[in-house]
């Protein structure tokens, strides 16, 4: 059995006149005993307190109650209470419970408990499975999925539901992807974004440097892109989170005497100094993510981009002495 207790915090000052210090102070549970006649509450005296108690709530009954607390101050006067309420639930709590054994499912019309699709699960006192469910002869439009599970006592729990979308596409015919626009965060109508070029055929696999308006404010954004087919059709767009923070600049603050190839790369990407001096790397992603920093180790660094994804980076090379720093779009295609 578990039974809730009340923590509470008692931040109280006497303010009349007379009074130097809180001495003593006493709480009750709905009904008055009478000043003075209350439980004690154990503090340290001062001109106002700020203190913790765990109040026992044993042998309450389910259902809303009152605290009351007062104090009492040197001159042996008490105060008015201070009263919150609180509730009391019981909750049984079975020592250990019975290995889940079965499962099925139902697509929106309960057939009664026990009498829908079986699911195959590994017995215990949690499953995580993974389940392929078929929704063919369905009809297009919104369902519900549900899941219940059955333990080895027999006991059946109540169902897990969740939604889905059912829609049929009929004699599809895919035509080549001739055209792509995309925009930042207000759409200004299909066929009115910004143009890219692209390689036409039936799927598109490239990397596109798609500029951000040097006068976009700071903070999130969204990028927005779609393609058109050889029928002038517009797909839906897809879009991606950015974040935009002019601390990270891709202008040159200072020149500094190095290069960097190969660039695009897809591997690794070489940093080579003329001038042996201390420099710092800091790669961050075009959402503003610090990926990687380090020191260098002499004239020639290799920064591995094996297990990045494909895209746009910020190298920012820092020469640590003078604070120089020169930031390098880096493309991992």
């Amino acid at each position: 059995m578990k039974r809730i207790l009340l923590l509470i915090i008692l931040n109280i000052g006497l303010v009349f006149n007379g009074w130097s210090q809180i001495t003593e102070a006493e709480y009750f549970i709905d009904t008055d005993p009478g000043v003075g006649n209350a439980t004690n509450l154990t503090l340290g005296a001062g001109n106002d307190i700020n203190e913790n108690f765990n109040i026992p709530t044993a042998g309450l009954s389910n259902g809303l109650h009152v605290l009351h607390i007062r104090v009492k101050g040197t001159s042996d006067v008490w105060s008015l209470y201070y009263r919150d309420y609180f509730y009391i639930l019981t909750i049984e709590v079975p020592e250990t419970g019975s290995n889940l054994s079965a499962a099925e499912y139902f697509i929106d019309t309960d057939p009664g408990v026990g009498n829908a699709n079986t699911l195959s699960i590994t017995s215990g006192q949690t499953i995580d499975n993974t389940f392929s469910i078929p929704t063919s002869g369905i009809a297009n439009g919104l369902h519900v999925l549900h899941i219940r599970v059955q333990d080895l006592d027999g006991n059946w729990s109540l169902y897990y539901r969740d939604y889905f979308y059912i829609h049929t596409v009929n004699n599809f015919v895919s035509t080549p992807i001739t055209g792509a626009e995309y925009f930042f965060d207000t759409d200004p109508g299909v066929g009115n974004g910004t143009s890219i070029a692209i390689t036409e055929g039936f799927s598109i696999d490239e990397t596109l440097a798609i500029p951000v308006p040097e006068d976009m404010a700071d903070g999130n954004h969204y990028l927005y892109l779609r393609v058109k087919s050889m029928d002038d059709n517009w797909s839906t767009y897809i879009f991606a989170l950015f974040n935009v923070d002019s601390t990270l600049s891709i202008g040159d603050i200072n020149d500094l005497d190095f290069k960097v190839f190969p660039n695009p790369t897809n591997t690794s990407l070489n940093i080579q100094f003329n001038k042996d001096l201390d420099y710092s790397l800091q790669l961050f992603d075009v959402h503003g993510k610090e990926l990687l920093r380090t020191n260098t180790d002499g004239l020639n660094t290799r920064l591995d981009f094996s297990n990045y994804p494909k895209g746009m980076y910020l190298l920012h090379v820092i020469e640590q002495k003078s604070a120089k720093r020169t930031t390098v779009k880096v493309i991992k295609s």
